[in-house]
């Protein structure tokens, strides 16, 4: 199962709320609210799975995600979003997120989402 994540997100209340949640379910997690940071945060902390808002300043979500599959392939990313357009779910997918949730969500959506890539990903291993 995932142990260390990245939240990569903005609005700093989500941001605050997400990291105390997943602490109390014992992940180690860290914090970036711009694409740039999160970028050197992935280089040092070396998540399991980033939690990526789409729209971040700086470098948005979508470039974040492709330096992630150009550069570290195996972390897991679930994408998080207010944009619900199929196309926007599209892009997503086709830059290989591996999971997408779309805004406003609750917190079971984000433990379920990563419950389901831990899984699939230990099935793999195996």
């Amino acid at each position: 199962m995932a142990k260390k994540i990245l939240i990569v997100e903005d609005e700093q209340e989500v941001l605050a709320l997400l990291k105390t949640k997943l602490n109390q379910r014992n992940f180690q997690v860290e914090t970036s609210v711009d694409g740039n940071d999160a970028i050197d945060k992935i280089k040092i902390f070396h998540p399991d799975l980033v939690l990526l808002d789409i729209m971040l300043p700086g470098i948005d979500g979508i470039e974040v995600l492709k330096w992630i599959k150009k550069n570290q392939p195996q972390i897991l990313v679930i994408m998080t979003t207010a944009k619900k357009e199929v196309s926007d779910l599209k892009t997503g997918y086709a830059l290989e997120a591996d999971y997408y949730i779309t805004k406003p969500y609750t917190f079971d959506e984000i433990i379920s989402g990563i419950n389901i890539l831990t899984t699939l990903k230990e099935g793999e291993a195996n």
